[in-house]
C-alpha cells in the first residue's frame, strides 16, 4: 500500500495514542502486523485518495460559509441593538410628552401647570 509522508505519519500517530490508550489493543495491532505483513488491505475498505486541490477548495469554501455566518449574526445583533435604542428612546419621548414623571420629578413649569387657572371669585369682591 502506498501512502505519502503526510498519510503515513498521521497513521503512525494514531497508532501510538492507540497503544497508549489500550495495551492490550496495541498488542493485538502488533500481533496482526506480524500475521499478515504483506497483504494490501481489502478494495471495499479502501478510501479514495482525495486531490489535495480539492480538498483546499472544500476547507476553503467552509471558511468563506463560517465567514459568512458569522457575518449574518453580527449585523443581526447590531440592528437588534439598534431597534432597542430607538425603541427606548420613543417610549421615554411618549412618556414626557403624556406628562407622566417618576416620583419627585413634577416640579418646575410643570407644576404649574396643574394648577386650577380659572379666576378666583373672591378676588371679585371689590366692586
Amino acid at each position: 500500500m502506498n501512502l505519502s509522508y503526510r498519510q503515513a505519519n498521521q497513521l503512525r500517530r494514531v497508532e501510538a495514542d492507540l497503544r497508549r490508550s489500550d495495551p492490550h489493543l496495541g498488542a493485538m495491532f502488533n500481533m496482526f502486523g506480524k500475521l499478515y505483513p504483506d497483504q494490501d488491505m481489502p478494495a471495499s475498505e479502501q478510501v479514495p485518495p482525495v486531490p489535495a486541490s480539492q480538498d483546499r477548495l472544500h476547507r476553503a469554501a467552509a471558511w468563506i460559509v463560517a465567514a459568512l455566518i458569522v457575518t449574518a449574526v453580527a449585523i443581526s445583533v447590531l440592528l437588534s441593538a439598534v431597534a432597542v435604542a430607538i425603541a427606548g428612546c420613543r417610549i421615554r419621548g411618549t412618556a414626557r410628552q403624556a406628562g407622566t414623571y417618576g416620583p419627585g420629578r413634577g416640579t418646575g413649569a410643570r407644576q404649574g401647570a396643574d394648577r386650577d387657572l380659572s379666576p378666583d371669585p373672591a378676588d371679585d369682591k371689590d366692586g
